[in-house]
């Protein structure tokens, strides 16, 4: 991928949300080239060990129980693994989509700015790859979340076709508000959102 492309999108997707932000009384100096390649690389463990252990919960679910099943196991138990998580590697994780299913995953200004750069950039048939961004107050490494799992789809795929209307339905009862519906195979369905610590 020519990494000056992918860069130059992110410049231009979240120059105008910074230029417009506000000052911080707490400031986190910038990292060197060097810090920045080493918060990357532990912010993208986070997210590969996160998905690894949740992914693997819902499977299981899946398995024990069918989608219903997991579906409950989701409600349950998704945020307090991830929070868990979050304790373990000292640092903040979320899923953030701009079609959540849950409230808690609402995305705010910088995170659509870093969908909508990625959707660019698949649009361009680039290849997505891990950012940092430095707000000045946090450190925060993203990550896409794409569907390439064939399973996904049951819950998240389009009614009454890839996903059923049962368990869409289903779903309905324990998130009224869901809009996490009608994606395909090799769709962006939102972003690792972890606020690392600066001495992660």
């Amino acid at each position: 991928m020519n990494a000056l492309k992918s860069t130059s999108i992110f410049t231009l997707a979240l120059s105008l949300f910074f230029l417009t932000g506000c000052n911080n009384a707490t400031q986190i100096k910038k990292p060197t080239p060097e810090q920045q390649a080493e918060l990357i690389q532990t912010g993208k463990k986070i997210a590969a060990f996160s998905f690894k252990a949740l992914s693997k919960e819902v499977i299981d679910a899946i398995n024990t129980g069918g989608v219903q099943h997991a579906v409950d196991f989701c409600h349950l138990n998704a945020n307090p693994l991830i929070d868990s998580l979050s304790k373990s590697y000292n640092a903040r994780i979320q899923r953030i989509s701009d079609q959540p299913r849950n409230p808690q995953n609402q995305p705010d200004a910088l995170d659509l700015a870093i969908i909508d750069a990625y959707k660019k950039q698949i649009t361009a048939g680039q290849e997505l790859q891990a950012h940092l961004e430095n707000t000045g107050s946090e450190i925060i490494f993203y990550s896409p979340i794409i569907i390439l799992n064939p399973l996904c789809l049951n819950c998240h795929g389009e009614p009454g076709s890839t996903a059923e209307q049962v368990n869409i339905d289903f779903i309905k009862t324990k998130y009224p508000e869901d809009k996490a519906v009608g994606y395909k195979l090799g769709d962006l369905r939102g972003v690792w959102k972890i606020v690392l610590s600066p001495e992660s």
